[in-house]
């Protein structure tokens, strides 16, 4: 799927997409943001999400875009404004990431909750097949078991991967976070149904050249996975010496890493002085 920005509008083949405008913004951006939120609904079709950010009774919420299953974009929020879709949020030195990144919407239930019949969203419709997993975070009913969540499509994770690439392309972005990285304990999406590693190797491509991204602690006393890159920063984890992690950003002598499971799979991302990385 060929999309671009053009105009601070997505297009596809060379169209605009459908464009819903929702009055809940914050004027124009100060600067170019570098960072992309992705987002779930929360809710039923991508069309449904984008008439509720422009109708009268929402409280005030919006997204730059939003993506359906099968890879439909709708647009609600030019490119060039700040659109309502973090709240209250940080990302190390930034506070309230409204003024500071573009928003990605997936339509997609989200968290799901176990009944009799199975697995249902809160409207009580029933998910057949949901990934079943443990918010990284902490579940958003407390428990600590694997709950349900419902998996996104091949078909609406890589449109979700060409929007963000056009933004690259166009505004340089060199950063891509979940909502609830940036809000935690308050917020839960896109959830662990998403792997957030590989949507970045989908975006910014094979990185090879630049060297591995898989490295092992290497600290006999463990090494501390922080919120942010710095030493202020609350500590997440405490890391074994020898547990798998994936780079996905540097920052000085700081990494943002993936914690990998023994199966390969992202379970937690945090920052590590990457001094103790071999």
């Amino acid at each position: 799927m060929a999309v671009a920005i053009k105009n601070n509008r997505v297009t596809v083949g060379g169209a605009a997409v459908d464009f819903v405008k929702s009055p809940y913004t914050g004027g124009g951006f100060a600067a170019t943001p570098k960072v992309v939120v992705m987002h779930f609904t929360y809710g039923g079709t991508a069309a449904s999400s984008a008439q509720w950010f422009k109708s009268p009774d929402n409280p005030g919420s919006s997204a730059h875009v939003v993506v359906e299953r099968d890879g439909t974009i709708i647009q609600c929020v030019p490119l060039d404004t700040i659109a309502w879709h973090a709240g209250k949020s940080h990302l190390r030195n930034l506070v309230g990431l409204n003024q500071f990144a573009f928003g990605i919407e997936m339509a997609n239930w989200g968290y799901l909750k176990r009944t009799p019949d199975g697995w249902q969203t809160y409207t009580q419709k029933r998910i057949s097949d949901p990934v079943l997993a443990i918010h990284p975070y902490g579940n958003p009913d407390g428990s600590s078991q694997p709950i349900g969540w419902e998996a996104y499509p091949e078909a609406q994770v890589r449109a979700a991967a060409d929007i963000a690439r056009a933004l690259v392309d166009t505004f340089g972005i060199d950063e891509i976070v979940g909502h609830e990285d940036i809000s935690r304990g308050r917020k839960w999406d896109p959830g662990p149904a998403f792997d957030l590693t590989t949507f970045r190797a989908l975006v910014f491509g094979d990185r090879a050249d630049d060297g591995p991204s898989s490295f092992e602690v290497n600290s006999a006393e463990g090494l501390n996975l922080r919120a942010g890159a710095s030493t202020a920063n609350e500590v997440i984890r405490l890391l074994a010496n020898g547990t798998k992690v994936e780079i996905v950003e540097r920052q000085g002598n700081w990494a943002l890493v993936s914690v990998l499971s023994s199966n390969g799979v992202a379970e937690i991302n945090g920052w590590v002085n990457a001094a103790f990385l071999k």
